[in-house]
């Protein structure tokens, strides 16, 4: 699923803190998981209604398990109420979010 840096090109933004990343989310799904992209954005299901935050923060714990950090490094930016979110993931470089999603979702 995630083969190609190419695609991926414009998804992980780095800025002087470590990456930020466009998600959109589809919660209230089967399993959490990475689908892909859709229009620029990484696209995740997760288990977690959107209610009360619940979506949220399952976002960050999931995104922090498949990346390898803490959830501590990862800052909900923008769209704390929408499926269109913006995460800045501290600590990692573009190239190392990639190859970190790539090694965990490689089909």
């Amino acid at each position: 699923m995630i083969s190609n840096s190419h695609e991926f090109a414009g998804v992980f933004l780095e800025n002087h803190d470590g990456v930020m990343v466009n998600v959109i989310v589809l919660p209230r799904s089967s399993k959490c998981t990475i689908v892909g992209l859709h229009d620029g954005e990484l696209k995740i299901k997760l288990t977690k209604p959107p209610v009360d935050g619940e979506a949220n923060a399952e976002c960050r714990r999931f995104m922090a398990k498949s990346l390898g950090i803490a959830k501590s490094q990862i800052i909900l930016l923008r769209g704390s109420s929408s499926r269109h979110k913006t995460l800045q993931i501290n600590g990692l470089t573009a190239q190392q979010a990639f190859e970190r999603l790539a090694a965990v979702f490689h089909d």
